[in-house]
């Protein structure tokens, strides 16, 4: 059975085969505007857009050159067009209209381009830049198609997604200048994972876009964080114009940080994981460490995160062994920034953000003793910011946990999402304890958290179980503590070894 990309690429031909390349458009014989070079700054792409496969009518009325007018006062220097006309109810007759109205911004044709001549087209229109999906176009037709943009003095924005798109990509960046765009939607299926860019962000050989999926403040601060010089804001945009502004304000008002940092090492490893081929194994944190050599033991067997808990607990970590595991762990490894490396993250539990001890865990994450703190309260609203806050100029890289024990809590996961959040760890939920309980989620809840995808699993997971876990729901990472104890707090590193024998780990002794 075709996927969507599929569908549209099929229709799309036949089109051009029945209507030529302007597809029954009226195109001027000749520009009317000057170039405007596209995203001459770091910025947003507010986009113009009535409907979508995934959302069906999104703004089925609006004015094109009313909508631009309105990005414009939003504070927005470039606008994308969508002018695919069947799935997406689009025209380049939008595309004139607003280039002809606005010669102060800079705008891109942004549609599924597989023939030479709608370049040309393209330009004729007012285009400033032209999508190039590379997932539909060999690598030949794509460095064609981008230098046919740069003749005309346009900017070649080329859509990557997946490893075969890097290579595409790189070929036509040694060519002459491109943009680079990673979409967090996967035209295939049209599922968002934000943590996409993450992966790709520091493998792009030009500047870049952040594409789809933010409809929040958070997420648009997200993007930026990540170090993406612009971000293309579609449905929310289109659909709300009047708050257009504040995902503006957002974006420009991030900047590349900590919080980045974390999430692109996240991505790389987990990266790196699809492509050795072990698509089964996920990453690992061991969780609930109050010992050195347990925490040797578990960074020598594979673990990508080890996790100490600075909050009241049997678990609690002392200061002095936090550092004397960096230190430790710096001699031996690396820092994480030597990509060849394989030194663990290193993270701290928190429950509330008032305490001494979590003003210590912020402390030791500005002083890179730590790497991240995991939120394992349940007062999100008010405990996140303050995190954030924490981090100062700098931020702090950080993810939280929801405790699930009904659909009410996988709508937390929801509204974490939407607000930004790339992953989110969930754990079992037992009233007034948060954690290292050694208790299961229910089967039917992880179920519906992994069929939304990047599932983060916690909760009762150990060397008998393990496996099971990884072939019924394939998460991308599992924390364990409890399951590896022999008491609270003190690791077992024979059940350390078993674990992660279980999940295949090659350099496990």
């Amino acid at each position: 059975m075709p996927d969507i990309l599929d569908q549209i690429t099929a229709r799309r031909r036949t089109d051009y085969e029945r209507l030529g390349p302007t597809f029954g458009c009226t195109v001027p014989d000749h520009r009317r505007r000057p170039v405007v070079p596209f995203l001459a700054e770091s910025g947003t792409i507010l986009e113009i857009k009535r409907a979508s496969p995934s959302k069906g009518d999104i703004a089925p009325d609006l004015d094109p050159v009313e909508l631009a007018g309105k990005y414009a006062s939003a504070g927005t220097k470039n606008v994308s067009v969508l002018t695919e006309q069947v799935f997406f109810k689009g025209s380049l007759d939008d595309l004139v209209a607003v280039s002809g109205t606005y010669f102060n911004l800079s705008f891109l044709r942004k549609d599924f381009i597989l023939y030479e001549d709608e370049i040309e087209v393209s330009f004729r229109a007012g285009a400033d830049a032209v999508l190039l999906i590379a997932r539909i176009l060999d690598t030949k037709l794509l460095r064609v198609l981008a230098a046919r943009c740069r003749s005309f003095g346009m900017t070649p924005f080329i859509e990557v997604r997946e490893e075969a798109d890097l290579v595409k990509l790189e070929a036509a960046a040694r060519d002459g200048p491109v943009v680079a765009g990673v979409n967090t939607r996967d035209l295939a299926t049209f599922r968002i994972d934000p943590l996409v860019p993450a992966m790709l962000r520091t493998r792009l050989p030009c500047r870049t876009v952040f594409e789809s999926g933010a409809s929040t403040p958070g997420a648009c601060r997200f993007a930026r964080q990540l170090g993406f010089d612009g971000l293309l804001i579609g449905e929310a945009a289109a659909k709300n114009p009047d708050t257009a502004g504040s995902l503006v304000s957002a974006f420009l008002s991030a900047r590349p940080d900590w919080v980045g940092q974390f999430w692109r090492e996240i991505g790389r490893r987990t990266s790196a994981r699809h492509e050795s081929g072990t698509q089964g194994g996920p990453l690992v944190k061991v969780c609930g460490l109050t010992h050195i050599d347990d925490a040797l033991t578990a960074a020598d067997c594979g673990a990508d995160l080890l996790g100490f808990v600075c909050a009241e607990s049997p678990r609690k970590a002392d200061e002095r062994i936090i550092r004397d595991v960096a230190a430790r762990l710096d001699s031996m490894y690396g820092k994480i920034t030597d990509a060849k490396r394989k030194r663990p993250l290193l993270v701290a539990v928190i429950t509330e953000t008032e305490s001494d001890v979590a003003r210590m865990a912020f402390s030791l994450v500005r002083d890179g003793i730590l790497d991240a703190i995991q939120y394992h309260g349940e007062s999100y609203d008010r405990d996140l910011q303050n995190i954030d806050a924490a981090g100062g100029n700098y931020g702090i890289g950080r993810y939280t946990v929801v405790r699930l024990g009904s659909d009410a809590d996988i709508e937390r996961i929801d509204r974490l999402a939407m607000q930004g959040e790339p992953r989110v760890l969930i754990d079992a939920r037992v009233e007034g304890i948060a954690g290292g309980t050694g208790k299961t989620i229910p089967r039917s809840l992880v179920r519906k958290v992994a069929d939304r995808g990047g599932l983060w699993l916690a909760g009762g997971i150990h060397p008998l179980n393990v496996r099971q876990y990884i072939d019924e729901f394939s998460p991308e990472l599992i924390d364990v503590s409890s399951g590896l104890e022999s008491s609270p707090g003190r690791k077992d590193h024979v059940l350390l070894k078993s674990f992660f024998r279980e999940i295949d780990r090659e350099n496990v002794q």
